[in-house]
């Protein structure tokens, strides 16, 4: 996901519902069928990140130090 590209999961249920809820998060288990199927349905598709930006660390960071 960090990547930009959305994930297939190789496994059946996730905590991470927001990632599912997103589009970015697919579950596909183990079946190479199901996997290549998961695949080729996300090639060219664009997903909102719902998770913030991915600066938090550095906002902090600057907070601290009082930048």
């Amino acid at each position: 996901m960090m990547s930009g590209a959305p994930c297939g999961a190789l496994e059946e249920e996730t905590e991470q519902g927001a990632a599912v809820e997103a589009g970015w998060n697919t579950f596909v288990g183990c079946d190479p069928e199901r996997i290549g199927r998961a695949h080729r349905a996300q090639q060219g598709k664009a997903h909102a990140w719902p998770f913030g930006n991915g600066r938090a660390a550095e906002r902090i960071v600057n907070s601290v130090n009082g930048r």
